[in-house]
């Protein structure tokens, strides 16, 4: 095999692994993506190149298109036509016969006691698994692992139909953890987190269809996400009629599990009477319980820096509750951003609360030099931050000094 016969083997090979083509499909590929500066390489590079792509059309690897066929004056793309031998070429087997075993596999799953829902996106899978997915170890047995779990999901599920897409319920996980689950199903703790891993990439291309059903695999994280609030708030849940009341307006904690139940967030007939009901958000847990009794917003929420999946799930219920928003952080790119992120998870403008250049001059001499990484986040910031009143100002002043305020320093009593 001459020098650029392997080059152009070696590029298609690598391509197909690491491409989100199924195996099954053709991919034409320019010729100065496979001989980069190919145009104006020397006469005998390309001559030799061109010997190397006829021979292999000469062996029904590869389709060769030009620009004039007739004469073959300028080569413009090359396809590959027979994978099988492509892979041969390159001292590896080609995994079309895992994709037939995945397949062979599905086809009998649809005649056992499968949901439909289960069974479209095990067919999804089977259809369009990946070169990459294959040789990064999904195989048969990963398979028939990964249509157990979907299947006990369903099996253990709070829904009403089996034709219903699951929620994130499943009674399997009542008074069990997931690695307790992977060893009932795998006989192995870890197996079950590797199982999900492995198929994770598919399953996102399988979501962003819009119609294949996904089950909800949150409980796999083992971050826990809280947070902290305080108000007089009633918070209203989704299955039952009586709210949670915050009468005495304490500092009460809330998991991401008691959160997701939440339906509505309401002010109570004993809080102060204002028009809008408001939050104020704040990054620094310190600061959090200097203003939990705050008399000017309805309530205060932590988010303990980038909010987690409670906060942001908080938030939305706070919006269409039809709550007024107020945030307080760090005066620095990444308090910015933390805004940015809230500001995400809501309709109305995020009102900064001390964050502006008045705040930033009188605690400057309380600056911490900011690292250039910092720094560099200023990129992150989008048009409708920027927009609100003082901010791109603030931004302006930080990239001029390279300084930061703490929130921990800020006075906000006045």
């Amino acid at each position: 095999m001459t020098h650029f016969e392997k080059q152009i083997i070696n590029n298609f090979f690598e391509r197909y692994v690491n491409s989100a083509a199924a195996p099954g499909k053709r991919v034409p590929v320019p010729v100065d993506r496979i001989f980069p500066g190919f145009e104006d390489a020397p006469p005998e590079q390309k001559e030799s190149f061109l010997k190397a792509a006829l021979s292999l059309e000469e062996r029904g690897v590869f389709k060769l298109r030009w620009l004039k066929r007739c004469k073959r004056k300028t080569l413009r793309y090359m396809e590959c036509i027979d994978k099988d031998t492509l892979f041969h070429l390159a001292g590896k087997p080609f995994p079309k016969t895992i994709v037939k075993q995945i397949k062979k596999t599905a086809a009998a799953m649809s005649t056992e006691d499968y949901a439909p829902c289960c069974m479209e996106l095990l067919n999804f899978i089977a259809e369009n698994v990946t070169i990459s997915e294959i040789e990064h170890g999904i195989d048969q047995k990963k398979f028939k692992d990964f249509a157990k779990l979907i299947k006990t999901l369903y099996d253990n599920s709070y829904i009403p139909h089996r034709s219903t897409p699951l929620n994130s319920r499943y009674s399997i996980l009542d008074g069990i953890t997931p690695r307790a689950l992977s060893v009932m199903l795998y006989n192995d703790s870890k197996r079950l987190d590797l199982v999900v891993k492995l198929f994770s990439r598919i399953l996102n291309r399988a979501r962003k269809s819009w119609k294949i059903f996904i089950p909800d695999f949150s409980f796999l994280l083992r971050s826990f996400p809280e947070t902290l609030i305080s108000g007089k708030i009633a918070i209203h849940f989704a299955e039952t009629k009586t709210p949670l009341a915050n009468a005495t307006g304490s500092i009460i904690g809330l998991p991401f599990e008691t959160v997701r139940k939440v339906k509505k967030i309401s002010v109570m007939k004993n809080a102060k009477k204002t028009d809008v009901p408001s939050v104020l958000t704040i990054e620094n847990k310190e600061t959090f319980y200097a203003l939990a009794n705050s008399k000017i917003y309805s309530c205060v929420l932590y988010t303990g820096g980038y909010p987690s999946r409670a906060v942001t799930t908080l938030m939305q219920i706070f919006s269409v509750s039809g709550f007024d928003f107020f945030h307080a952080g760090d005066v620095d790119p990444d308090g910015i951003l933390i805004m940015q992120e809230l500001q995400k998870c809501v309709t109305k403008t995020i009102i900064p609360v001390c964050m502006n250049t008045a705040t930033f001059h009188k605690y400057r001499k309380h600056g911490r030099k900011l690292k250039q990484s910092m720094i560099n986040n200023i990129r992150f910031i989008d048009d409708k931050i920027r927009s609100i009143d003082g901010i791109q100002d603030l931004i302006t002043l930080i990239e001029s000094t390279n300084l930061g305020i703490e929130q921990e320093f800020i006075d906000y009593n006045n």
